[in-house]
C-alpha cells in the first residue's frame, strides 16, 4: 500500500448501519430508482463516522459514495480507466477497471454542510477531473446502487447522479484515473459487451437505469 492510500485509510468517513439504511427498503443487489427509494434521506438522518480502514472491513455498515455520471452537451458519457497498482487509485480491487462514475467518500470535514452528500459530489468532481461549478448546468439523482456480490460492494452504497456540463474538457490530475474520454451511450454499451474491457460491476448495474434517461 502506497503512502497516499495509507493516509486515506486513516481518515474518518461517513457510514450508516445496514439496519438503518435498509429499514424501509429490502436489501437486494440492484439499482434502486430515485423515484422508488430515497436512501439520501435515510443516510442524512442516520449517518455516523468511522475510520475508513475499519469501515472497509465492517460488514455491518455501508459507506455512502457520491457517484456522478458526467455528460457533455452531446449527451456523451465520460468513460475512464482507473489507475494501476502504482497509482493513487484507492482500492486494489478496482485497479485498471473501466468505469463511468466519478465520486468518493464523504469525510468528517463535510459533516457541517447543509447536504454533505451533494457537496461531496461537487468537491470530488473538481479534485478528480477538474470540473468546476461554472461548467455544470444541472445535477439530479437517478438511483442508488447496492451490490453485495463482491467485497467492495458489501461495504458501500453508491448514490448516482447525472451531472450535465458545458464547455468542459476533463483533466485527470489526482492520480487515481489513468485515462478517459467522452463516449456515446452506444459506444459504452458496446464496451460492456466486449470481453476485452474489464468493466466495473456498478457501471454494468447502472447501465439499464441510465439508458432510460439517455
Amino acid at each position: 500500500m502506497n503512502q497516499v492510500i495509507a493516509d486515506k485509510m486513516k481518515r474518518e468517513v461517513m457510514v450508516i448501519a445496514n439496519a438503518a439504511l435498509f429499514k424501509n427498503y429490502p436489501r437486494e443487489t440492484l439499482v434502486y430508482s430515485s423515484s422508488e427509494a430515497d436512501f439520501e434521506t435515510q443516510i442524512l438522518e442516520n449517518f455516523e463516522f468511522m475510520v475508513r480502514g475499519e469501515a472497509e472491513q465492517n460488514f455491518d455498515y455501508k459507506q455512502p459514495i457520491s457517484y456522478a455520471i458526467v455528460l457533455n452537451e452531446k449527451n456523451e458519457i465520460f468513460v475512464y480507466t482507473r489507475g494501476d497498482k502504482n497509482s493513487a487509485a484507492w482500492d486494489a480491487r478496482l485497479h485498471e477497471k473501466v468505469s463511468i462514475w466519478v465520486g468518493g467518500h464523504l469525510e468528517r470535514e463535510e459533516e457541517h454542510l447543509e447536504n454533505p452528500i451533494r457537496d461531496c459530489l461537487t468537491r470530488e468532481l473538481e479534485e478528480e477531473i477538474n470540473l468546476n461549478d461554472q461548467n455544470i448546468t444541472e445535477i439530479f439523482p437517478i438511483g442508488y446502487i447496492n451490490d453485495d456480490s463482491n467485497e467492495v460492494g458489501k461495504v458501500h452504497i453508491w448514490m448516482a447522479y447525472v451531472v450535465k456540463t458545458q464547455d468542459f474538457n476533463p483533466k485527470m490530475e489526482d492520480g487515481e484515473l489513468a485515462h478517459g474520454a467522452f463516449k456515446s451511450f452506444e459506444e459504452f454499451m458496446a464496451m460492456i459487451k466486449n470481453p476485452d474491457y474489464n468493466i466495473e460491476s456498478w457501471s454494468r448495474l447502472l447501465a439499464p437505469e441510465l439508458e432510460k434517461y439517455m
